[in-house]
């Protein structure tokens, strides 16, 4: 009987022996593979990080210089083009004065 439960305890101690060991094997394969896309995931994040910051201050260019007022300044200086000078209507009272049509 002794001999039977020192086998079964040799049994069971070399199968969580083996266990253990392809669970630490696997465990270094997966860091492997992962740890490199790791850094390429977080490289990517920096990017578009930086790429949406720089997106959001061309917008923001974009905006500032699209604007009417801008754009009137600009024909005003660069072109010299300016907006007509007020008008002004002069009204006359005149019955004598009949529009032919």
């Amino acid at each position: 009987m002794k001999i039977i439960e020192k086998n079964k305890r040799s049994i069971f101690t070399q199968v969580l022996l083996f266990s253990f060991v392809i669970f630490t094997i696997s465990q270094l394969v997966v860091n492997s593979v992962l740890t490199p896309l790791g850094t390429r995931l977080e490289s990517l994040n920096t990017e578009k990080e930086h790429l949406l910051e720089e997106n959001r201050v061309i917008s923001e260019e974009i905006a500032k210089s699209s604007s009417l007022k801008v754009i009137e300044n600009l024909s005003e200086k660069k072109l010299n083009l300016s907006q007509a000078k007020l008008q002004t209507y002069v009204y006359i009272e005149d019955s004598s004065l009949v529009a032919n049509n």
